[in-house]
C-alpha cells in the first residue's frame, strides 16, 4: 500500500485556508518566523514550538526538516547542512553553544551541527527570516542557535546527585544510541559529564540496502558551572570523535574527525547592564579518503588530510532604553585552515597543497534596540560593520598537472579586506491581543569563504555541492550582498495558533560556480566562482488547532531561487514541502502521527545538471508512555508503509555496490521501527 501524494494546489488550499481566521501576541519576540525545536520528547509541528518525532535522529539536523523555511542537505547521514529559504553552507550563521565552527572537510562532511551532541541538546534556535544583527553578520540567510541543558543548581549549600540516560534503537539503519549525564550540584556550584554515542550500519531503503552510509560517533564532556549573586560562569571541555562516516555522494569518506572545544562563559547583571560574553578554542582533525569505506573506482588510493581550528570572543550588553532594550556587542572569530592530499598508491608521488596556511578572520561591532513604539507597534533596528581578513600562504607541493596553477597563483598577492554593512529594520503590529502583522527590510553581507577564493586549481571540492562537478577558486571575488523584504501575519490564541510569511531577496555578487572553457577530467567544463545576480522568494506557513487533549497541525515551505544573469534555477533548492500532523495526549501517555509531503523537484539548476525527483507522502506514527514519574518510553515507526521515496536534497550516488547505481539518486530510507527510554533523576 502506498500512502498518496498531496497535489501542490491542494496542499497550498490547505494551508492557507487553516491561516485565514487565525495569526501573535503583539509582545512576541521580533523578528519573523522564530522556531524553537526542542530536544526531548516527541511533539509533531504545530505553531511556533517543534519537538523531535521522526525516530532517532543521525545529527542535531534532523530536528530542522519539519521547521517552516528550513531544510537539510545531506550527502551522508551525519552531514546535515542548514538549509533556510533556499540558502546553505555560510549563508546561513550557526552556533553551537555560542561557538562559530569552520568545518575542517572542503566538502563540508563536517558541517557545524555535526558537532552538537543530540542527547545533549536542550534547544535549537531557528530564525528562517530577518536576523537581528546582535546574532550575527558574515550570512545572507537566517540563523541556528544550538544549545546545551544548561545546568542545574540546588536550593542549598547541600550536594545532591544529577543523572540523566537516554537509550534507542531503530531498524532502518540497526542504529544505536545512547546519552548519559552525571554530575551534582548545591546551590552555587554544578559538576558534569556528559556523554555521548552513536553507531549505525548503511540505510535501509524500501528498494534495498545504501552503500557507504553507516557512522559511528561518541562525545565526551566535562562542565562546571559556578553561580555568584546574578551572575553565572560556566567552563566547558569536551571531545567529538567520528569513524568511518559514509558520504556516498562526495568522492571521498569521512574515516577520521577528532575535534576538540574550551569554552568559558558569564551571563549575569552588572552595574552598566546585563552582560553576555565568551570565549572559546575549537579544533578540528580530519581525514578523508576514497578507498576504506568504498570499493576503489579511480587509478590510487588517495588520502586528505586536513584542519580546522576556530577561537572566538563574543561580548554582549543589553540595557533598558525608552521602552525597550538597547544591545550593544562585539564578535571576534579566527579560523586557521590547511588541507592537502597524498597518493597512498604511489608514496614516491609529493603531496598535493589544496590549503596552506590559510586564514578567515571576522571583527564585528554592532548595535541594536528593541521594544514598543506607540499605538501596538513594537520594533527591531540594528546596524552591524564587520572587517573581513583572508589570507593564504604560498602553494609549495603540487601533482605535476597542478604546476601552472601553482604558480601563476603563488604571482598574485592573496591577502584580502572586506568591510561589510548589514541592517534590519523589523516590525510588527497588533491588529488586536492575538492578532499581529509583521514586517521587515534586510541587508545582508557575506564575504566569500577560503575556499571560494583560494582553491587554486581545479579539483572536486565545492563544500558539499556534490553535483559531480570540479570548481575553481577566484582570488577577484567579491562579497554578497542581499536586500531583502518580508510579510507575515500571526496568531496565538489559547487553542489555536498560526503564522505565514512571504519573503523576497535580490543578491547582488552572489557566489556561484560558472563554466568555463576549461574541461576537467571527465571532459566537463569546470566551475569556476565569480559574482552573478540572483533571487529568491517564496513563503512559509504553519497552524494548529487544539479540542482537549486533540491537537491538530499543518505546514508548508516554498521556495524559488534563479540566477537573474542566465536564467538558470539556483542549485539544491528544496521543492514545495510540508505535512499534517494530529497529537493526542493524556496524563502520562501521547499517541500521534505525522504525513510528510513533497512536491515534484523540477526546479533544478542546468549548470549543474541537477536532477529532477518525484514527489512523495510519507507518514510516521508514534507512541510515549511515562510509566514512572522520571521514566518515558517512546516508540514509532518511520516510513509505516516502507515507500520508495527519494529526498530532493539528498543527492547523487557515487558508491557501487548498493541499491543506488552510480549517479542516481540516493534513496531514503524505507520503514524503521524505534525505541527510545529516557530516565531523568
Amino acid at each position: 500500500m502506498l500512502v498518496p501524494v498531496l497535489p501542490s494546489r491542494l496542499l497550498a488550499a490547505l494551508v492557507t485556508s487553516g491561516l485565514l481566521p487565525l495569526a501573535v501576541h503583539a509582545d512576541e519576540p521580533l523578528p519573523l518566523m522564530t522556531v524553537v525545536v526542542e530536544g526531548t520528547s516527541p511533539v509533531l509541528p504545530a505553531g511556533d514550538a517543534l519537538q523531535d518525532g521522526a525516530g532517532l535522529p543521525d545529527d542535531v539536523a534532523a530536528w530542522l526538516a519539519r521547521v517552516p523555511g528550513a531544510a537539510v542537505v545531506r550527502n551522508g547521514a551525519q552531514t546535515g547542512i542548514v538549509q533556510l529559504r533556499g540558502l546553505f553552507n555560510e549563508r546561513v550563521r550557526v552556533r553551537v553553544d555560542g561557538m562559530a565552527i569552520t568545518p575542517a572537510c572542503p566538502n563540508h562532511m563536517d558541517p557545524p551541527l555535526h558537532h552538537a551532541g543530540p542527547e545533549a541538546l536542550d534547544t535549537l534556535e531557528v530564525i528562517v527570516g530577518a536576523t537581528p544583527v546582535s546574532l550575527g553578520g558574515d550570512s545572507l540567510a537566517g540563523s541556528v542557535k544550538a544549545k546545551s541543558r544548561p545546568p542545574e543548581f540546588a536550593s542549598d549549600s547541600a550536594w545532591r546527585p544529577l543523572a540523566r540516560v537516554g537509550l534507542g534503537a531503530s531498524s532502518g539503519n540497526d542504529g544505536l544510541q545512547a546519552g548519559v549525564e552525571l554530575g551534582a550540584a548545591n546551590d552555587v556550584l554544578n559538576l558534569r559529564y556528559l556523554g555521548g554515542y552513536q553507531d549505525a550500519d548503511n540505510t535501509e531503503s524500501a528498494r534495498g540496502e545504501v552503500a557507504d552510509t553507516g557512522y559511528t560517533s561518541e562525545r565526551h564532556a566535562l562542565a562546571a558551572a559556578y553561580r555568584h549573586g546574578s551572575g553565572t560562569w560556566e567552563f566547558e571541555a569536551g571531545t567529538h570523535r567520528s569513524r568511518d562516516v559514509g558520504t556516498p555522494t562526495l568522492p571521498m569518506d569521512m574515516v577520521e574527525d577528532d575535534a576538540r572545544r574550551l569554552r568559558l562563559a558569564f551571563k549575569g547583571d552588572t552595574p552598566i547592564g546585563a552582560l553576555e560574553a565568551g570565549v572559546y578554542r575549537h579544533e578540528i582533525d580530519h581525514v578523508m579518503d576514497n578507498f576504506s569505506l568504498r570499493p576503489l573506482t579511480g587509478p590510487a588510493r588517495m588520502e586528505a588530510p586536513s584542519t580546522s581550528d576556530d577561537t572566538g570572543l563574543t561580548l554582549a550588553l543589553a540595557r533598558e532604553a525608552g521602552n525597550g532594550t538597547l544591545k550593544l556587542g562585539f564578535e571576534t572569530h579566527l579560523n586557521d585552515f590547511n588541507v592537502y592530499q597524498q597518493n597512498l598508491t604511489n608514496p614516491a608521488l609529493p603531496k598535493q597543497d589544496m590549503f596552506r596556511d590559510a586564514e578567515r578572520n571576522r571583527f564585528g561591532v554592532y548595535g541594536e534596540w528593541e521594544g514598543a513604539l506607540t499605538g501596538g507597534l513594537r520594533m527591531n533596528a540594528g546596524l552591524r560593520g564587520e572587517i573581513v581578513r583572508m589570507d593564504a600562504g604560498d602553494i609549495v607541493d603540487v601533482f605535476a598537472p597542478a604546476v601552472d596553477d601553482r604558480d601563476a597563483f603563488n604571482a598574485l598577492d592573496h591577502a584580502r579586506r572586506d568591510a561589510n554593512l548589514d541592517a534590519t529594520l523589523a516590525l510588527a503590529y497588533a491588529l488586536r491581543p492575538d492578532l499581529s502583522l509583521e514586517g521587515a527590510l534586510t541587508r545582508k553581507t557575506r564575504s566569500p569563504s577560503l575556499l571560494e577564493r583560494y582553491l587554486y586549481t581545479p579539483t572536486a571540492a565545492s563544500a558539499g555541492q556534490a553535483d559531480g562537478r570540479t570548481y575553481w577558486g577566484n582570488l577577484a571575488l567579491e562579497p554578497e550582498v542581499a536586500h531583502g523584504v518580508e510579510l507575515g501575519v500571526a496568531v496565538r490564541g489559547q487553542a489555536r495558533r498560526a503564522k505565514a510569511s512571504v519573503f523576497w531577496q535580490d543578491v547582488a555578487d552572489f557566489i556561484q560556480g560558472q563554466p568555463i572553457a576549461r574541461l576537467d577530467a571527465n571532459g566537463l567544463p569546470v566551475l569556476q566562482y565569480v559574482n552573478v545576480n540572483a533571487r529568491l522568494w517564496g513563503l512559509e506557513a504553519s497552524a494548529s488547532q487544539r479540542f482537549g487533549a486533540l491537537e491538530f497541525g499543518v505546514w508548508a515551505s516554498f521556495t524559488r531561487g534563479e540566477n537573474t544573469d542566465t536564467g538558470d534555477k539556483l542549485y539544491r533548492i528544496a521543492p514545495l514541502r510540508g505535512g499534517l500532523s494530529a497529537d493526542y495526549r493524556q496524563a502520562g501517555w501521547r499517541v500521534g502521527g505525522a504525513w510528510l509531503l513533497s512536491a515534484r523537484k523540477t526546479e533544478v539548476a542546468a549548470y549543474n545538471g541537477e536532477p529532477e525527483t518525484p514527489g512523495y507522502g510519507v507518514l510516521n506514527l508514534y507512541a510515549s508512555i511515562a510509566p514512572l514519574k522520571k521514566l518515558n518510553l517512546t516508540a514509532g515507526v518511520d516510513n509505516v508503509f516502507d515507500k520508495l521515496y527519494y529526498d530532493p536534497l539528498g543527492g547523487v550516488n557515487r558508491v557501487a555496490g548498493g541499491v543506488a547505481a552510480v549517479g542516481g539518486i540516493l534513496p531514503a530510507m524505507g520503514r524503521s521501527v524505534y525505541v527510545k527510554m529516557d530516565w531523568t533523576y
